[in-house]
């Protein structure tokens, strides 16, 4: 990729803007991005575009594989792609929202000898920046720079506070794929996240294991050794409990997954057409791009 960073670095302020568009929540558009890794609809899609299907896969394609496809297009392959430069270059423009980011600014300063441009300065703001922004509801207000921090924050708040609530909204910004909702907790989707990557790892261990390594629950899987041997036969409740977390885990994990391969983030609908992962398969999926994550870590040491 062109201008591709030497470094996982932090995420900057240009990160957030590029040609008109602005995003913000880039942590929940990285999860985005790992759970594109993980799904096994945006892998097909993958193989498909780089001719890799066999004709028994060919014939068994999700009957909405258009729609993923059309994803995958947008988004490309994420397998093998710093998050920053996938950001940059492929996501952002689809991610986005175009214009400008409503915010606080000035528009002039007022003092004895400097007023006369005021007036076109802000019939300039009104048809360029407050355009830009989706045309916010706004106040055009006076701030007589003398006054003291307080007494400004004071009577700016009782303004706003004076207004009518029904107008202290933005204009809803329009993105292709826009998040349906950041309520739900980063590092609750990345446990589920996490779920996905261990019981890969380990197919054949029973899921209140997998639960325990992949601490599913801040209650039981600390109780709960995943490498302790049991005797044939003996249940313990704790036992029982984690592998329902887990099950559960797991079930949100794919579906996040394959509703994020249609453009649908975070989500936890059912897909009427998503596929469910093959255990060694998505192991051999993920392992391989982490091993070229450590790959590329050392060789930016």
């Amino acid at each position: 990729m062109q201008n591709e960073r030497k470094h996982y670095d932090s995420p900057r302020s240009t990160d957030f803007r590029k040609d008109g568009v602005w995003a913000a929540n880039l942590g929940f558009y990285l999860l985005w991005m790992e759970y594109l890794a993980i799904s096994p609809s945006y892998e097909l899609a993958r193989r498909f575009r780089a001719n890799n299907l066999s004709e028994q896969e060919l014939d068994t394609l999700p009957a909405d594989f258009e729609d993923v496809l059309a994803v995958y297009d947008d988004l490309g392959d994420v397998q093998r792609v710093r998050f920053l430069d996938w950001w940059s270059e492929r996501a952002l423009p689809v991610f986005g929202y175009k214009g400008s980011k409503p915010r606080v600014r000035k528009v002039d300063v007022l003092r004895s000898d400097r007023h006369r441009k005021a007036a076109s300065r802000l019939q300039d703001f009104i048809e360029d920046d407050w355009t830009e922004q989706g045309q916010p509801n706004a106040m055009v207000v006076s701030i007589p720079v003398g006054l003291s921090k307080a007494q400004i924050t004071r009577q700016l708040s009782k303004l706003i506070d004076n207004s009518l609530k029904e107008r202290r909204v933005l204009p809803e910004p329009v993105a292709k794929y826009p998040l349906l909702g950041t309520r739900q907790r980063k590092d609750t989707l990345f446990r589920y996240l996490y779920v996905v990557w261990v019981r890969s790892a380990m197919p054949r261990q029973s899921l209140w294991r997998v639960g325990a390594r992949a601490k599913v629950s801040d209650t039981y899987s600390r109780e709960l050794d995943p490498k302790v041997r049991i005797p044939r036969g003996e249940l313990t409740y704790d036992r029982s409990v984690l592998s329902a977390l887990t099950s559960r885990a797991w079930s949100r994990g794919i579906a996040l997954a394959e509703n994020a391969a249609r453009g649908r983030f975070p989500s936890y609908d059912k897909v009427e057409h998503g596929l469910e992962p093959n255990l060694n398969d998505s192991w051999t999926l993920i392992s391989s791009r982490r091993r070229w994550k450590k790959k590329l870590g050392r060789s930016e040491r």
